[in-house]
């Protein structure tokens, strides 16, 4: 009687099943056959959203050419299918150093659409590699960018804070013509003069890496974290919040009073921002307290003690789940039945918004990961805050030390979250069932979580990480490099920055020729000096420039890929999207498309085993910087990209 019913419901039908399963119900009959054929692209689009690869916003906003690119809908979801599974540990997935960008890494901004890697350094100076072919593309040296700068990026725009207190904001040169810039916060003679001198550097092969300074953000007074979301920069200070669009280079907003006492409760420390199209998030060390934009009301506020009775904690699997061309390997989530934050409330160390504003995540001092799916609905008071968070304990075994929450990264719309942690760097992303289309709550989480094996489960190496991204084909953090050799000496000093004047990594000799382009300086509004600004995490480390000194320098760089002397060496990534041919692979099996989409080990609902991870000596080697009562650790450092 199915074949009877009317083409929308069918088709409507269609969209609430498992994906494995749709090839399947095109062979009922021949009726549901033609069915099938005559709407196959919506059928596997309609997939998509299901299954969280992608959202109904992404659709809306971008067209259709740019999310597929050249393949059509089923095999956007095959691919996607792929990646969820090495997500999740059960197909194959690789690391991939990026060692063109230096071996002093601080902060990490990625754009995968445009194969570029963005990295400020500790030691200063802001580089752009190609990720793909692992070169630096362009650069600014260590006298215009300070050191432990912390650095933003959307849509070609790049913002990093300065000694002054003011926001610089830089933007691709490919993406605007050459006279152009924000005419309300116009660039300063300083970035001026920056862009002049390394624009005579590098040469007009890279130019799709190259930046223009764009504009100079102001800031009324001194600011403690900022984060941008295109086209919005919010920055924040002690108990004021600025909301910028950075295009326009305009101060649209003031939020006041952010620190003002409710129900006997502060904000606290802020530790952490984030910004969306309605809402303005402060992490403070109290609560985290959401603000709506358009008029600054506080809409809620989230502190560890009423999240909610919802708490499950990690425990590793064994290494037979994982196949071996797998570095992540699966893990198991058991019921917490004791109050994680019974004793002592936990502090927030940063928090994250899904862009379409309907997915929270929020990481904790403790190693504590709370996940608020549907966190719109909480807002708007159509569900309980205790109904729909989770908490997910993810050092278990450290017993409430205060240290363990690292770092966290959110990507996009489709509720994966990756968390570094002192036990190691995890992978989370919610179960494709159809627990979340049911009013009842599901008994188990409705997550899975994963974590990478093998040299990053180092306790010592994972208390160095100072940023972690997460992209939908892979992530990217700071690590240990196996390679120090190709690194310049810059200024006699044995800091590891990569070449920041002239030409491709690769050339023997690289020559830094004075006269350069003659630059036309905007008239200046005027400024006091500011004190300088130390801040962490999303905050800003600020330092003086120093003088600047032109000069030759001859770098001898080792462009190839071979390891160090005693060191193992580097495996590429094997599967790049943009370089697979789905359409050839598998243009001769269409006898077996039930088998394209088939999860040879579907999630099951974990069950308890013992398991206990013995964390090494925290004591480790790394020589730190006290800035502003948070440690900054000064290590070697460089980029690791594991591909999925």
């Amino acid at each position: 009687m199915l074949h009877l019913l009317p083409a929308e419901v069918a088709l409507k039908a269609m969209e609430y099943l498992p994906i494995q399963s749709l090839h399947a119900i095109s062979q009922v009959s021949h009726a549901w056959h033609d069915l099938f054929a005559m709407n196959e692209s919506a059928v596997y689009r309609n997939a998509a959203i299901y299954h969280l690869f992608l959202s109904e916003e992404d659709i809306r906003v971008k067209p259709a050419s740019q999310i597929l690119g050249d393949k059509d809908w089923k095999s956007f979801c095959r691919r996607a299918l792929e990646i969820e599974r090495a997500w999740r540990g059960k197909a194959p997935s690789h690391a991939k150093e990026i060692y063109a960008c230096g071996s002093s890494v601080h902060r990490i901004k990625v754009d995968e659409e445009n194969g570029l890697l963005l990295t400020t350094s500790q030691n200063g100076g802001i580089v752009v590699t190609d990720i793909k072919d692992n070169y630096v593309l362009w650069g600014l040296p260590p006298n215009f960018i300070v050191e432990f700068a912390h650095c933003e990026y959307d849509r070609g725009y790049f913002i990093v804070n300065r000694y002054d207190n003011c926001k610089e904001v830089w933007r691709r040169v490919v993406d605007m013509r050459d006279d152009q810039c924000s005419t309300l916060s116009p660039p300063d003679a300083q970035m001026l003069s920056a862009w002049a001198e390394v624009t005579a550097q590098w040469p007009a092969s890279t130019r799709r890496g190259h930046f223009r300074a764009w504009a100079l953000l102001r800031m009324p007074e001194m600011t403690r974290a900022f984060r941008f979301s295109y086209p919005t920069l919010l920055v924040a200070s002690e108990n004021t919040v600025y909301i910028w669009n950075v295009p326009e280079g305009r101060l649209v907003e003031t939020i006041r009073d952010i620190q003002k006492l409710r129900h006997d409760d502060r904000l606290g420390d802020i530790n952490y921002v984030e910004v969306s199209d309605k809402y303005a998030f402060i992490c403070g060390s109290n609560q985290i307290r959401i603000f709506e934009r358009g008029g600054g009301a506080l809409v809620f506020q989230l502190s560890t003690k009423n999240i909610g009775p919802k708490k499950w904690h990690v425990h590793p699997l064994g290494e037979d789940a994982t196949p071996s061309e797998s570095i992540v390997r699966p893990q198991k989530l058991l019921p917490e039945h004791t109050n994680i934050f019974a004793v002592i409330p936990a502090e927030f160390k940063a928090v994250h918004i899904s862009s379409d504003g309907q997915f929270l995540a929020a990481l904790t001092n403790y190693g504590v990961l709370v996940l608020i799916p549907g966190f719109q609905r909480v807002i708007s008071g159509e569900a309980q805050l205790s109904d729909v968070a989770v908490q997910i304990n993810l050092c278990p075994s450290f017993h409430m030390r205060r240290d363990l929450g690292i770092y966290l990264a959110m990507n996009g719309s489709n509720g994966k979250v990756t968390a570094a942690t002192r036990q190691g760097i995890y992978l989370i992303s919610p179960e494709m069932d159809m627990g979340r289309f049911t009013a009842d709550l599901p008994s188990h989480p409705g997550f899975v979580v994963s974590r990478l094996t093998g040299r990053f489960e180092d306790p010592n190496l994972l208390s160095s990480i100072t940023c972690l991204q997460a992209t939908p084909t892979a992530i990217y953090f700071n690590w240990t490099p196996t390679r120090q050799n190709g690194q310049p000496n810059w200024a006699n000093l044995d800091n590891h920055v990569p070449v920041l004047v002239g030409g491709l990594v690769g050339h023997a000799h690289v020559n830094v020729v004075h006269g350069h382009p003659q630059v036309h300086i905007p008239p200046q509004p005027n400024i006091a000096q500011q004190p300088t600004n130390h801040q962490p995490n999303n905050h800003a480390v600020g330092h003086d420039h120093g003088h600047h000194e032109g000069g030759v320098w001859d770098i001898n760089i080792n462009e190839d890929n071979e390891a160090a002397d005693g060191m193992p060496g580097l495996e590429p990534t094997t599967f790049e999207l943009a370089d697979t041919d789905e359409d050839n692979e598998w243009e001769d099996e269409e006898e077996e498309e039930f088998d394209e989409f088939f999860d040879p080990d579907p999630d099951a609902f974990p069950m308890p085993v013992d398991g206990h991870l013995d964390p090494h000596d925290p004591e480790h080697a790394a020589m730190h910087f006290l800035l502003n009562d948070f440690f900054f650790p000064r290590n070697a450092s460089t980029v690791y990209r594991v591909s999925f």
